[in-house]
């Protein structure tokens, strides 16, 4: 399961909540543009320090998702981290993207696997992310909760102890955040209020195949 709260996680459940058809998560914005003159119809979508890639259809505000920019379409996704980390573990059995959105979704999808199973902070530039690790131990929590088979890492076990401190005051927390204090920084700070959002989605987007799409029976 790979997290990056702000933003990307949290872009791609909003997307397929509202409706698009499947998310190409690629590296660069060149491999972006590559990617799309191989799909001429798909969306271009990403960020640099936040802020919209030049010549980009989209950015990677939540926000914009949320207002059907992508319904019933396919989009190529690049951004600063969650992109790069969803290519990185995407030799995985299954990949999940997870956000506090679709948190509980995700952890309860996570024991119908019944596998082994590693939670995957995006961070920011390889740096510790705060929400990111509160939002892992909220998915290990919801997991682990009534579940005895399931048990918790060291890792997972400590984030979840994140969790506990933290999950009452979502809204408060985000914007306290490295990476968060940017985002307000840049004019974005609603996107905050969406990132914060918890247990509002039912979607749990798997990456196979390098491309993101709903969990369906065979995934």
């Amino acid at each position: 399961m790979v997290v990056d709260v702000i933003r990307a996680t949290t872009t791609i459940v909003t997307a397929f909540q509202h409706g698009c058809r499947s998310i190409r998560p690629v590296a660069s914005a060149d491999e972006a543009r590559a990617a799309r003159a191989l799909q001429p119809g798909a969306l271009l979508a990403g960020e640099r320090g936040g802020a919209r890639i030049e010549g980009f259809d989209l950015g990677n505000s939540p926000r914009e998702f949320a207002a059907g920019a992508a319904a019933g379409r396919d989009v190529i996704l690049n951004t600063s981290n969650g992109t790069k980390t969803l290519r990185a573990v995407e030799t995985g059995r299954r990949v999940a993207t997870a956000a506090f959105l679709n948190r509980a979704a995700v952890g309860d999808w996570l024991v119908r696997e019944g596998e082994d199973a590693l939670i995957v902070c995006s961070g920011y530039e390889g740096i510790f992310s705060m929400e990111d690790a509160v939002c892992a131990g909220g998915i290990a929590d919801r997991a682990a909760e009534g579940t005895p088979s399931v048990v918790l890492g060291d890792g997972a076990a400590a984030c979840r102890l994140l969790w506990d401190r933290h999950r009452h005051d979502l809204a408060g927390l985000l914007p306290r955040t490295g990476w968060g204090r940017q985002i307000v920084a840049i004019g974005l700070g609603g996107d905050l209020e969406v990132c914060a959002r918890l247990d509002v989605a039912a979607e749990v987007p798997v990456l196979r195949d390098g491309l993101i799409a709903l969990a369906g029976p065979d995934r």
